[in-house]
């Protein structure tokens, strides 16, 4: 099955749809988050950071940030 294939599958499919699941209660707290511009040859920078690590660009600075905050 190709991904384009499972889309179309789930767009027209939920797993209610099959035997044996049942819809359970969620709740999450989406969190807000604030957007900052980095210049282009500093996000390459901390992307291929990130890449070595096996991070998102978003998780590393999280990281770094938090490991430098007072």
């Amino acid at each position: 099955m190709t991904i384009e294939q499972a889309s179309e599958f789930w767009d027209e499919h939920t797993l209610i749809d099959f035997e044996g699941t049942e819809k359970a209660p969620v709740r999450f707290q989406l969190s807000r988050k604030r957007y900052v511009g980095l210049a282009p040859e500093i996000f390459k920078k901390l992307e291929a950071r990130a890449r070595r690590k096996n991070l998102s660009v978003e998780k590393l600075l999280e990281t770094l940030i938090s490991e430098r905050a007072p």
